[in-house]
């Protein structure tokens, strides 16, 4: 018998390369499924997590710390914005989420031994800790008017108040990298901050202004009216951000025509400095992921197409021997989604190595649960069989007559043809066929009475083939 019909579209070599395209392509597809989950949620998780501050209803005008502006002007602008409808909290910092102005100084413990630890000194101004709704942990914040020691010094060092020990509040990373265990340890204790004493008043949750993928920075806030050098305003709102927003806008132009207030929420803040590149990413991957589903099931469309075509008898006689309908769709559902059930296991650990080097680039990251690869094969797995269930209801519902019929035809159309590659072989093909027409009329498989109108179609790719060879030939009988 000839190899085209017995795999119609070539050899089992051909059957074995269209098998690992298929592996391929849905190791791929998979792949990218996990990838876009592990981003998609790690995405989310960043946008949503709790930083350490109330980020939602934050308003920031960052053209507050513009050395345009004098001090009166800015005086005005807090008075005015503060008086605005909508603002139920306004404080000035040097430092603000996205960025700001600081500085960096080591501090040192009173006995303590080795390398004091670098920590980043920021100014804050009148309710900084209220309007972020910070988180005390122990001790207290900032309170100038009862306390004239909460107002820090002008400059560190030799700038310092000779004799002045002002008071700071630490964020519980500064806590702990100067050795206290529990946050209330540090209550009341004396350090040394760039050459100057300060005492330890407060210590609050970590704040993270920063981006997710460092670690929150070790931070002393000092109390400065009007919020230090190049300050900028953040507004409590009560209100819709965007309504808020715009009346602080007009109210701003009414007092400083010339300087662009440079507002903006907090969050869209932190979105654009911090989270926008893997929102976009996960997109990208989203959509790589749809096109790569997209072409694995076209080639597993194709393969259970020639699979198909190639096992008619073998149905057909399974059918004779009373095989059930269901029991050939599982027979075939089982030998189609192998490939599939294969690029999993190869996707699997290429997802996980992909994805643990990414995430091991965030500070404030997600698992790498079982969950995404479990996930991402069963959907893989219920596309594959969506794909491939119609051909295989299809065959597994023909009739088993008209299915060896039907694979009869087949062999007849192939050996006419391919015997028109020389007319040596014509007769012999004709008479080949012509037995095979005889085991039809006998009863093997009954012909309709258009079953022969195939030796001039090409709906089988095995009769496509044979065509296609045959008119490669200098001489093309009349069949």
């Amino acid at each position: 018998m000839l190899a085209a019909a017995r795999t119609p579209g070539g050899d089992r070599a051909g059957a074995g390369l269209r098998k690992a395209l298929v592996v391929t392509q849905f190791g791929i597809a998979v792949a990218l499924m996990i990838g876009t989950a592990v981003l998609f949620v790690q995405t989310r998780h960043v946008q949503q997590a709790d930083i350490g501050f109330g980020r939602d209803g934050l308003i920031m005008l960052s053209g507050y710390g513009d050395a345009a502006l004098d001090a009166g002007q800015r005086a005005r602008l807090v008075d005015a914005m503060r008086k605005t409808r909508g603002v139920a909290g306004i404080t000035t910092s040097g430092v603000v989420p996205g960025g700001g102005t600081f500085a960096i100084a080591k501090m040192k413990r009173a006995g303590a031994i080795g390398e004091p630890p670098m920590i980043v000194q920021a100014t804050v101004g009148e309710q900084f800790f209220d309007t972020y709704r910070a988180r005390l942990l122990a001790g207290r914040i900032f309170d100038a008017d009862r306390f004239a020691l909460d107002v820090g010094n002008s400059g560190t060092g030799s700038t310092a108040v000779a004799g002045r020990v002002a008071n700071i509040v630490l964020n519980h990373t500064a806590a702990e990298r100067l050795g206290f265990e529990q946050a209330n340890e540090a209550i009341g204790q004396i350090v040394s901050l760039d050459g100057a004493t300060v005492r330890i008043v407060g210590v609050i949750a970590d704040m993270r202004f920063g981006t997710p993928r460092e670690p929150v920075e070790a931070f002393a806030y000092s109390y400065r009216p009007g919020g230090g050098y190049r300050a900028i305003v953040v507004i409590r709102t009560s209100a819709d951000p965007g309504t808020v927003l715009g009346r602080l806008e007009t109210t701003w132009r009414r007092i400083a025509p010339a300087v662009p207030p440079a507002a903006t929420t907090v969050d869209q803040k932190l979105y654009d400095s911090y989270y926008r590149q893997d929102v976009q990413r996960s997109r990208l991957f989203t959509a790589g992921a749809v096109l790569a589903v997209a072409i694995g099931c076209l080639g597993l469309y194709g393969l259970a197409a020639f699979d198909t075509m190639r096992r008619v008898k073998e149905i057909g006689i399974r059918k004779v021997l009373r095989a059930s309908t269901s029991d050939v769709m599982q027979l075939l559902l089982v030998q189609f989604l192998k490939p599939v059930l294969l690029a999993n296991v190869i996707a699997w650990p290429i997802a996980w190595f992909a994805m643990s080097h990414w995430l091991s680039g965030f500070d404030d990251r997600i698992g790498l649960s079982p969950g995404y690869f479990v996930g991402a094969s069963v959907l893989a797995l219920v596309i594959a069989a969506a794909t491939v269930a119609s051909q295989a209801w299809r065959v597994a519902r023909a009739e088993p007559a008209r299915a060896l019929s039907q694979f009869w035809e087949t062999q007849a159309c192939v050996f006419l043809v391919e015997g028109a590659w020389s007319a040596a072989s014509r007769q012999t093909a004709r008479a080949r066929s012509s037995t095979i027409r005889s085991s039809i009329d006998s009863g093997i498989a009954p012909a309709s009475s258009t079953s022969w109108k195939c030796f001039r179609s090409k709906r089988s790719p095995a009769i496509a083939l044979a065509f296609s060879r045959a008119r490669s030939q200098a001489a093309w009988p009349i069949l």
